[in-house]
């Protein structure tokens, strides 16, 4: 084996995954707070609505720190982990929390790793307060969300840039105050650019996204002119790895809360519902799907809190981690919605069951950076050494 693979393998995080007393309050009062506060029927009245983004839920949840939960103190934020990241994603994914929070952090990401320090001094503490709501353009118009995929060209002006291009699957992209987005230079080398709002020359059109529960917009810059410190100073390939590997670790954890909760549901129904004077959750037919559902849940769970402790202990074997963890939640989460439709038999086809709403999610989740064929690939390109 390479030195290159045996790095990647080499996994640097305590065996309990560094589990404290802190990280088991923190799943308590989160899952608390949501049961409370977003119930079910009450997602349903917001989606009914077409309020994806709710600013009285968006100003609550800023104020309980979460925006800014792994940002460091200097930036505004609460200086926590990973792992504590995971937990919060976790409880967030069980009851799927509506709004830009995914883009929001993975904007933050983008700052903290490739701004200086003027530049996160400027937008960090807003984002971290919930007070300025960010997003990152990940995806090209035809689909790469690889540097080596970037299209947008950055074209330097006297005193400033100017930039050309399409974002598409914009998380939140027609509610951000701020955008980070890469663009290719005259040179040939990608940077990235943090992009204020509203900008005549920056339209955005929102897409009929198939989770109405996260919305997307996408983003036209069309000579957009920019000022020179609008570049992000530090190195982009490294800050967009970064964002890469720290969204499928989040996107992992929050899709392990979504399949949880569709386990729970579907075992609900299975108590309460009877077939032939008895519960249907005896019938073999139900019970191992269940079953099933349940081993994998704890398997993607266990991936999850792995790459978010190794992200927290700065293991070479993050990536592989993360890259795992985003490839076997995402099988699983199909498979939780997949088989939670089949439990409720007849109804479970209908708009009623709210399954829906987390099978939405699950293939939402799983085309997001990459679905487990990709990361898989990735993973094999790392391990033997391609």
């Amino acid at each position: 084996m390479s030195t290159k693979s045996s790095q990647a393998l080499r996994l640097e995080v305590p065996t309990d995954f560094g589990f404290t007393e802190e990280h088991a309050l923190l799943r308590q009062e989160t899952r608390r707070f949501l049961n409370e506060r977003l119930p079910m029927g009450e997602l349903r009245k917001l989606a009914d609505a077409g309020i994806a983004f709710d600013r009285g839920l968006w100003k609550e949840i800023a104020e309980l720190g979460w925006v800014g939960l792994v940002l460091p103190e200097s930036m505004g934020g609460a200086g926590l982990g990973w792992l504590h990241l995971a937990i919060l994603l976790e409880e967030m994914g069980r009851r799927l929390v509506p709004g830009p929070f995914l883009g929001s952090l993975l904007a933050g990401v983008a700052l903290r790793e490739g701004a200086n320090d003027a530049q996160q001094a400027r937008w960090c503490p807003g984002i971290a307060s919930g007070d300025l709501v960010a997003t990152i353009a990940l995806t090209e118009a035809g689909g790469a969300f690889e540097t080596s995929g970037v299209a947008g060209t950055a074209d330097p002006v006297d005193g400033g840039w100017v930039l050309r291009g399409r974002k598409t699957h914009v998380l939140g992209g027609a509610d951000a105050g701020l955008v980070v987005a890469p663009f290719r230079e005259p040179s040939g080398a990608v940077s990235l650019f943090a992009v204020e709002t509203p900008n005549a020359a920056l339209t955005a059109e929102r897409e009929t996204c198939i989770d109405a529960t996260r919305p997307t917009a996408r983003l036209s810059f069309d000579a957009v002119r920019v000022a020179r410190d609008a570049r992000l100073e530090g190195d982009a390939a490294t800050a967009w790895n970064a964002v890469l590997v720290r969204g499928c670790a989040a996107i992992a954890a929050e899709s392990v809360g979504g399949a949880e909760s569709v386990l729970l549901t579907a075992r609900d129904y299975a108590i309460a519902r009877k077939q032939f004077d008895r519960q249907i959750g005896f019938f073999q037919a139900i019970k191992y799907p269940i079953v099933d559902m349940m081993c994998g849940i704890e398997l993607a769970r266990s991936l999850a809190s792995g790459a978010a402790a190794a992200l927290d202990a700065g293991s070479p074997g993050a990536e592989t981690l993360a890259r795992m963890a985003k490839a076997h939640a995402s099988d699983v989460f199909a498979n939780a919605v997949r088989k939670g439709v089949q439990i409720h038999g007849g109804y479970g086809f209908t708009w009623d069951c709210d399954v829906h709403y987390f099978f939405r999610r699950a293939m939402w989740s799983r085309a997001m950076l990459g679905d487990a064929i990709h990361q898989r690939r990735k993973l094999a390109d790392v391990l033997f050494d391609r």
